[in-house]
């Protein structure tokens, strides 16, 4: 458990980014300004990405030398987890993609020719 600590680290502190962004709030300034800590965004997927690569990476070499419990069920998470998210990101960015392409074949039925 003491070689997955470098994993559990980053992912803690990315969780808590995404808490703390969802504590601090946004608020708009008085001259209509937006005011967020958006850094804070990136950055919990960042340290979360991190987190998932280095324990897919680590229980994938654990897996060749003397694997216990801990590191078959690590590596299940980390690739179960890792999957997910590219899944995720793909059926995100194909929505987007067909979205903007239903606002480019409006854009081309209303133009009118003279």
């Amino acid at each position: 458990m003491k070689k997955y600590l470098f994993t559990i680290i980053p992912f803690i502190l990315g969780v808590s980014c995404f808490v703390a962004f969802n504590i601090i709030g946004s608020e708009v300034a008085p001259d209509g300004t937006l005011i967020e800590p958006f850094y804070l965004i990136p950055t919990g997927f960042l340290l979360i990405s991190i987190s998932l690569i280095t324990s897919l990476i680590m229980s994938t070499l654990a897996l060749f030398h003397n694997p216990t419990k801990i590191d078959k069920i690590a590596f299940g998470v980390s690739l179960a987890l890792i999957l997910l998210s590219v899944s995720y990101l793909f059926l995100s960015f194909s929505y987007l993609h067909s979205l903007d392409m239903k606002e480019i074949s409006m854009t081309n039925a209303s133009i009118t020719y003279e």
